[in-house]
This record gives C-alpha cells, sequence and structure tokens, in this order.
C-alpha cells in the first residue's frame, strides 16, 4: 500500500506542470524588454563628407577661387530620432560596441519634441553656422590676407550641397574650407583635414556633441588631421592613435597649425592642456 502510494507522488511530481511553467516565465521576463521600445537614443559615427569639389562652392562671379590641394571633411553622427521605436534588443547591442553610446532620451530631447521639429531646427542651426563661417572667414582674411577682395562675398555666393545633415558643429570646417578656396596661400598641403566645431562671426570655437564618434568618422575617412574646440577636451580620448586630433579655440589657431610645416606628422592629441597634450 505504502509502495502505490509512493510511486503515485513520484508520478505527480516527475510530471508535474510547475518547473516548466517558472520556466517559461523566466525567459520570458528576460526576453521580454528586449522586444519592447525603450526610451533610450543611440548615438554611432556618422561619415566624413568631402566638401571639395561638389559639397561646398563659391561663384566665382563675385570672388576669384583656387583650387584646392587636399580635402576637408564634414564630419557627421548618427543619433535615433526622438520618436523612434528603440528596442531594449538594440540597446543591448550598442553597449556590446565601442563605438556606439547609449543615452536616456531626455538627455538628447527635449520632450514631447518631433523628428519633424528636430530637422528643422537642425536645418536652422546649419545655415546659421554657414553665415557665421563666411563672417569669420571674412574677419580673418582681412586680417591675414588684405589683398583678397571679399567686398561682394555673401550668403548667396556660397553653395553648400548637405540635404541629410544639419546643426551647428560644421561652422569651423566651412571656414577652412572657405580660405582653402578663396586664397592663393596652399594652406592644406595635399593633406586631408577634418574637424567638428561651432565657429562665432570673429573666429571663436565652440564644443559640439559627439566628439569621440567623430574621431572615429575621421579615422574611417582617411584624414590625417581632426580640429576639434578646446572646450571639447574632456571628452577627448588621451589615447589618440592614428591621427593628430587637434584642439582649438579659434580659427587663427587651427590656419596657425596648418601652416607648421612640422606639424605634417605629427600623430596624437595637441592642445588640451588639462590632459597634458
Amino acid at each position: 500500500m505504502y509502495k502505490r502510494q509512493i510511486r503515485q507522488v513520484a508520478r505527480s511530481v516527475r510530471f508535474s506542470h510547475t518547473p516548466r511553467l517558472i520556466k517559461v516565465f523566466l525567459i520570458a521576463l528576460f526576453l521580454l524588454p528586449l522586444v519592447l521600445p525603450v526610451n533610450f537614443a543611440v548615438i554611432q559615427p556618422g561619415e566624413g563628407t568631402p566638401l571639395f569639389p561638389k559639397v561646398l562652392t563659391v561663384d566665382k562671379k563675385v570672388a576669384t577661387t583656387y583650387k584646392p590641394d587636399g580635402q576637408i571633411y564634414l564630419l557627421s553622427i548618427w543619433v535615433s530620432n526622438p520618436d523612434a521605436k528603440i528596442l531594449g534588443a538594440e540597446v543591448l547591442t550598442c553597449w556590446a560596441r565601442a563605438d556606439c553610446v547609449v543615452f536616456p532620451r531626455s538627455v538628447i530631447y527635449k520632450r514631447n519634441t518631433t523628428s519633424k521639429a528636430e530637422e528643422k531646427k537642425a536645418k536652422i542651426e546649419m545655415e546659421d553656422s554657414q553665415s557665421d563661417a563666411l563672417l569669420a572667414t571674412k574677419a580673418l582674411l582681412k586680417k591675414e590676407f588684405p589683398g583678397v577682395d571679399t567686398s561682394k562675398l555673401t550668403d548667396r555666393a556660397i553653395k553648400v550641397s548637405l540635404p541629410n545633415v544639419g546643426g551647428p558643429s560644421g561652422g569651423l570646417i566651412f571656414s577652412l574650407a572657405l580660405i582653402e578656396l578663396l586664397t592663393p596661400e596652399d594652406i592644406l598641403q595635399g593633406r586631408k583635414v577634418a574637424g567638428s566645431g561651432t565657429i562665432s562671426p570673429t573666429g571663436k570655437v565652440g564644443a559640439i556633441g559627439g566628439i569621440s564618434e567623430k574621431i572615429i568618422a575621421a579615422k574611417k575617412a582617411g584624414a590625417s588631421i581632426l580640429f576639434a574646440a578646446r572646450d571639447n577636451c574632456d571628452e577627448i580620448p588621451g589615447d589618440v592613435s592614428g591621427i593628430a586630433v587637434v584642439a582649438v579655440s579659434s580659427l587663427e589657431e587651427a590656419i596657425s597649425f596648418l601652416r607648421e610645416p612640422s606639424h605634417s606628422s605629427f600623430r596624437g592629441l595637441s592642445g588640451c592642456t588639462n590632459l597634458g597634450a
């Protein structure tokens, strides 16, 4: 009799569904966040867009231009849209990659903003950066190249063909490109130069976001020099290799660096005194 009862208990335990239900619950508990949208934004390196010969042009009817000897790259980063559905699995994949960063969406975007609103804002910022770059360029040309006539040079005379890029970070690089086009001096000397930083009408260079991702983009583009704002020094990795990352506070500093022959072979970090560079 007791043997029969023991066999019945053993059979009920063996065929019990409780352990299976627990397993299913635990698996679902783990997998569910991976397939549900989460309130995060993803940032990745973008591309280095060459400005010569088609992206940035100057109307030859209003100013004399010179053929550039080298290339200048405008750098971008890829940021998920404010209303994009980012899944938990995408966040985990990003965390596992060295070239991808995840932030709470509220850190990147204001509450209730939309992709359309952000695109409009980025377009306005891009247009403003081009206007400021022209003013900074004209101020420097008046000081360094008084023989260059910029009296007829206006925003309408400069065309920038970048339909899918926005934001203020191209100011410095637009100015460098204009100086290369408008002066007889060979500033680039055959080099590939990238950069990212805002610029004021007086030539002051300001910080931008995503500098680490833009260093990666510059390397992929094959640039040997990347100019960044000195205010970004706290975010620049101290172990830079394979490229010269030069922190500057002004357009004039960037030009001075390019003019110095000894800097042609330099690689590493320069201009960040807080990092010992």
